[in-house]
């Protein structure tokens, strides 16, 4: 079966989501509550579908003119190697919405070759970062 790859926000289920973050080291312990409330305020939200199950994810916070930051980005391992993380990301930076967006950021520890092959450079003396 074909992967489906959508910004259909409705799609996206939050169990099934929770299940995929599961599977990262840096996204155990989201709730329900606060991944439904960053879904709120990311656009586009893209998904990639095998059948009806999620295999693929990733958000975009943006003011839609100058600046975007790519969240999320993960694929099911069961499904990596196949080229969807690589599509996700070429629907994100096609989004019509997203078109006149002349920078994007992406924050990663440990993907930095996967996403240097679709051009993203490292610019790490340029990140700051405050956590709270």
């Amino acid at each position: 079966m074909p992967i489906d790859i959508t910004d259909d926000r409705e799609r996206v289920d939050v169990i099934q989501l929770l299940e995929l973050y599961k599977s990262t080291w840096w996204a155990l312990n989201r709730s329900a509550p606060d991944v439904r409330r960053a879904l709120e305020n990311s656009h586009p939200v893209v998904s990639a579908w095998d059948g009806a199950h999620l295999v693929g994810f990733t958000r975009v916070i943006s003011d839609r003119t100058y600046r975007a930051t790519i969240w999320d980005v993960i694929v099911r391992p069961s499904h990596q190697g196949r080229g969807i993380g690589k599509r996700l990301l070429d629907f994100v930076l096609e989004h019509p919405d997203l078109k006149s967006v002349s920078s994007f950021l992406l924050l990663t520890k440990d993907k930095h070759a996967f996403y240097e092959r679709l051009g993203f450079q490292s610019e790490r003396e340029m990140a700051m970062i405050l956590r709270r």
